[in-house]
């Protein structure tokens, strides 16, 4: 039986950073869910999706910022810098 973590895992691994982070916020493990939400960011604004990747985005900074992790703050705004 495949556990929501090897799924979330899995999803990851395979680029579906939105699979894996929605997975993961249903486990409850907001730094992985946060995680997956700035690669899935990333990979939306890479590609042009400038609006699905900003919400990504906005969504991992506001758990960052509430645990004050900086380095991954700093990812995501400079990742958020280039998107305006």
């Amino acid at each position: 039986m495949k556990t929501p973590w090897v799924t979330a895992a899995t999803a990851f691994v395979r680029g579906h950073f939105r699979e894996a982070a929605e997975i993961y916020g249903g486990t409850g493990s907001l730094p992985d869910e946060a995680f997956a939400r700035l690669r899935a960011a990333e990979e939306l604004i890479g590609a042009g999706g400038r609006g699905a990747g900003d919400e990504q985005l906005q969504q991992a900074l506001a758990f960052y910022r509430s645990v004050g992790a900086n380095a991954y703050l700093r990812q995501g705004e400079a990742l958020l810098a280039r998107t305006a």
